[in-house]
């Protein structure tokens, strides 16, 4: 039996405004598999909307709409609209695209895809475009869809992921669940990073 939304409004307030508590997690996943209630469907939306957290602890709730196949069974067509266009870091705006995806037309995704190419030409956070370029991202939706504008959008962030330092770039991804993966070591990573701060200071 999947948690009640009083369960885990209890848990939830063992969170801190950037950190998700150990006990919380494993409520998150249990609804990930389990058969969703309106109140359920309620009460992530209210949390991916909350403005006194962080965008990951957001994620994390957005994250169970996502991999739950019975999101589709809830009208959050307009949700995901309105959250793509207010989400301010890309890699959120394309995860909310992709839950939009799952009730919109082509037609109706092609204006979002092209306005998003052109937020990628003016974003080069590494941050995002390791989400962006991760199979749970644009590859997702090209494997899963195969629009046209997709695969345009994918083409693009390939393009513009070239102007991002390799130093940074490709140190982490996501997985099919939507989980964070290192590729590196936190060695490297510190390495990589001493490196990129060095060169930025030799260029002043």
């Amino acid at each position: 039996m999947l948690p009640n939304v009083a369960a885990l409004e209890q848990a939830f307030k063992r969170c801190s405004d950037c950190m998700l508590h150990d006990d919380y997690l494993p409520l998150l996943e249990q609804l990930i598999e389990g058969e969703l209630t309106e109140e359920h469907v309620n009460y992530l939306c209210e949390k991916c909307l909350s403005k006194k957290h962080i965008w990951e602890i957001r994620f994390e709730h957005l994250r169970v709409l996502l991999l739950n196949p019975m999101t589709k069974q809830f009208d959050l067509k307009a949700f995901f609209e309105q959250r793509t266009k207010a989400a301010r870091r890309l890699s959120m705006k394309l995860f909310y695209i992709r839950g939009y995806a799952m009730y919109a037309t082509e037609a109706e995704l092609v204006p979002l895809m092209e306005k998003f190419c052109v937020s990628l030409e003016k974003n080069h956070d590494y941050i995002d475009y390791n989400d962006i370029l991760s199979v749970a991202g644009l590859s997702y939706l090209v494997d899963t869809y195969g629009y046209d504008c997709f695969h345009k959008a994918y083409r693009k962030a390939q393009e513009e992921a070239t102007k991002i330092s390799p130093l940074l770039l490709g140190g982490f991804t996501l997985d099919d669940r939507l989980r964070q993966v290192n590729l590196i070591s936190i060695e490297e990573s510190a390495r990589r990073t001493s490196e990129f701060l060095a060169e930025i200071k030799k260029n002043r």
